[in-house]
This record gives C-alpha cells, structure tokens and sequence, in this order.
C-alpha cells in the first residue's frame, strides 16, 4: 500500500512536498486531491480500452429483425465490420495458442478456389469465405473484450435470447408451415440473383419444409424459420440449448430460471416436430458428457440434473410419437442409404483431387443432392481437399480439448466445443453455428487465461 500513503519523499503516487506531478500540497505537479489521480486516470484508460458489446447484442437480441428485413444470413458478416474497427482502433489484439492452425485453414480455403468452374461456384465459396470470416473476427473479439465488460453470463444472456427466437421460429413453422415472409432484400436485389435457388431461400424465408417423399402417406411438416431449412434449426437448437442451462446455473434469477425451464419443455413441441435425428443425437450426446464430467468430479446434483433433464425428454418423445414419426419418415425418404452412399462418394471423388478438393460442393453421379452437403466434416474434405480438412479438425478439436479444464460452473462452454466435433460428421456448421461454437469457445479460453493471469475473471453480470 506504499504508493498510495501520505508522506514525505519523492514517491510519484502519494501527497506530501517533492517533484511528483501527480500529488497533493506544493512544488510543480498540476493535480490536486488526495492522490486519487492516477487511479482514475488508469481507471479511465482502462475504460478507453474496452471493447464495446453492442455489436454483439445487437447481432442475437435483434435478431428477428435481421431476419425479416432478409439480413439474417449476412448479419455475422454486418456486425463483424464494426468488430474490426473496434479491435484495430483498441490496438494490441491477442489470439489464444493455436489460432495461427485455423488461419492456415482459412489459406486452404481461398487456394483451393482455385479449383471453381463457374461464377455460381464462385459466389457460393465468397458467401461461405465470408460466414467463416465473420465468425473468426467475432471469436477474436469476444477472446479481447474483458470479464469486466461482458461477463460470461452476459454473453451467454445474448446467445440465449438467440435461442428463445430460435424455439418462436419453430413455432410459426408448427403453426403455419406454409408461411414466408417477402423480405425487402427481396425486392431490392437484382431478378437475375434473386432467382437463384440457394439465394431465394435465404432472401425470402420459409417457416416450415413441407416434404411430400414418394410412398408416404401425408407430407411431413418440419419446421426451419428462421433458417432455411429444418437440419440448420435443428444444429442450432441443439448448440444453443447447452448455453440456456448455463445461463440458468450462473446468471438467471429464479423467476428466469423457471421460465427458462418451462419454455426449454415446451420447445420440445418444434424441436420433435422437425423429426430430426441429429438433434436429437446432439443433445443425448450433450447430457450423456455432461453427467460424465459431473460424475467424474463427484458432483452429484449435476448428475442427477442431466439424468431428469433426459428423462423429461424421453417421456415428451414418447407422448408425442416422435419415434414413430423418425421411423416413418425414414422408410419412405431413404435417408439412411443416401447418406451413406454421399459419404463414399464424397470420399472416393476427394480422391481425385485430395490437395485442393473441388472448390464448392458437386452435384453427385448417383442421386438427386450435391456432394459436400450432407455434413461439415465432408464439405471441407470434398470442397478444400485432405489437408484442409486437417486444419480443420485440428483447429476445432483443440478447442476442445483446451476447454478441458474448465471449473464444473463453466462446464457447458466445454461441452459445446466437443458437441461441434460430434456434429460436423452430419451438420453443416459453416453459418451461425459457427458463431455460437466460437464464442462458446472464446469464452471459455478467455475464462482460463484469466485465471492463470490471476485476474479474477467475472462470470455473473
């Protein structure tokens, strides 16, 4: 406490006589107080110095209102730009070990567009250049914006209200499975552009995939809003339902916490309406790792948490026939074979060309889907070639894995991570999940690196 004494000398923090431009009483400083001074003055550097999180609420409160003007699959893209000058104009940007791996994935990328034959191709690699890179800038951007300033609980409070627009949207499509919306990005993009298939669907968005397979007896109804399509709902209700049971343990009062619990059961309604085995997969997959890790650490209350939570799932399943719905839907679609059979061909065409890939997904020889699609570990394989892939799997499993040692509180920040390796053998992940993945991640390495600093990281906001 030396430097904040009163006193006699030349100490450059405290009040007394001397040279210190920074005391109280006489000679030449220009400060006058209590030597308070420096403290406020590093204090108000500090706050100088802090990354605003506006970007990053504005991006996941607002969401619905990106996705109704059509800017919803450019809105990481949108708010990644202010993120930029934000980190620039802050200076001295830290990345956490390992992240030069996951520039060296995106080097991959941009070569093997070398490999592209047409302009459609080409746009299709910028747009997903471009969701790669907004999700790069925000994972850089949350690592550097201090505890102080977004807490855990904050950042996860956002990633929340993502998910409770997620759980709304499937509703609209449970509701009205027939509705769109005409967005005004729509209205205002070339009739050339807008044409497009993929471009249609993301500017002028369905609430529901009415599916009408061959041999089925009604058509299914699966909800997707506010994505395109029912497996980009499904991904993102299973990353973000991880990141809700935190925001219930470390941040939300009573009153959220039971909220959350009742709107978390009645999302199961959408969520088994999609009739989307992945999801389901996922989130088994979730609470069977999390009651490992609770178990492991003796932490007997988690434990029993991840065993009610899989009970109330299993008996909703069973109320709602969601089995049935899985089995009949599979017998008259053959989904099981197809995708099978893209895997080998996704394999067995990478082959081919195994440095660079193809560039973008390719229509395949055997049926009507395009090869690339049917899952994120085999779109970076067959569109960027086997080193690519490398990079890739490297990058997201050592998110993993340094997530590791999170404290039990944090355990879902890991939880998610190791999800992502699970489901890049079937989901795409190249869009928003990617996002959430990453920030998940960030926060998560943020949270340990401050430990090790002795920084008292805040959780709570």
């Amino acid at each position: 406490m030396a430097p904040h004494r009163s006193g006699t000398g030349n100490s450059p923090h405290r009040s007394g006589t001397g040279t210190s431009p920074h005391r109280s009483g006489t000679g030449t400083g220009t400060g006058t107080g209590t030597g308070t001074g420096p403290l406020r003055s590093g204090a108000a550097n500090r706050t100088a110095r802090e990354l605003p999180v506006w970007p990053l609420r504005a991006m996941f409160v607002f969401y619905p209102l990106w996705w109704v003007l059509g800017l919803a699959p450019f809105a990481g893209l949108i708010f990644a730009l202010p993120m930029v000058a934000n980190l620039v104009r802050r200076g001295r940007v830290a990345v956490p070990r390992g992240f030069g791996i996951w520039l060296l994935f995106l080097l991959a990328m941009i070569i093997a567009g070398s490999q592209l034959d047409s302009v459609p191709r080409l746009v299709g690699l910028l747009f997903r250049l471009a969701a790669y890179a907004s999700a790069t800038v925000i994972f850089v951007y949350v690592y550097n914006c201090s505890s102080r300033r977004l807490p855990v609980g904050t950042a996860v409070g956002f990633l929340v209200a993502f998910w409770i627009w997620v759980v709304i949207g499937g509703y609209l499509g449970v509701l009205f499975p027939e509705g769109s919306i005409a967005t005004p990005m729509e209205k205002v993009m070339p009739a050339s552009i807008a044409a497009n298939e993929l471009v249609s669907e993301l500017v002028h968005p369905k609430f529901a995939e009415v599916q009408h397979p061959w041999g089925a007896a009604e058509p299914f109804v699966r909800p997707s809003a506010p994505f395109p399509y029912t497996n980009a709902w499904g991904s993102h209700y299973a990353l973000l339902l991880p990141l809700v049971l935190l925001f219930m343990r470390i941040q939300g009062t009573i009153r959220q916490g039971v909220l959350l619990g009742l709107l978390a059961t009645a999302s199961l309604i959408p969520a088994f309406a999609t009739l989307n085995r992945g999801m389901l997969l996922a989130v088994a997959f979730a609470l069977a790792y999390a009651a490992l890790r609770y178990a492991a650490k003796g932490h007997f209350k988690g434990l029993v948490a991840m065993v009610a939570a899989g009970v109330v799932g299993v008996t909703v399943a069973y109320l709602t026939g969601v089995a049935d719905g899985i089995t009949s839907r599979t017998s008259v679609s053959g989904s099981n074979d197809d995708r099978v059979g893209i895997y080998l061909e996704a394999f067995e065409r990478t082959l081919e060309s195994p440095i660079l890939g193809y560039g973008a997904p390719r229509p395949s020889a055997t049926i009507g889907v395009s090869v690339g699609t049917q899952g994120q570990f085999w779109n970076v394989m067959f569109s960027y070639g086997f080193p690519a892939l490398l990079l890739f799997t490297l990058f997201l499993a050592g998110l993993a894995w340094r997530t590791r040692k999170l404290p039990l509180e944090l355990v879902w920040l890991h939880v998610v991570p190791v999800m992502a390796v699970f489901m890049m053998f079937y989901y795409g992940l190249d869009s928003t999940q990617l996002v959430v993945i990453f920030m998940a991640a960030a926060l998560g390495l943020r949270h340990l690196r401050d430990l090790r600093r002795q920084d008292q990281p805040e959780v709570r906001a």
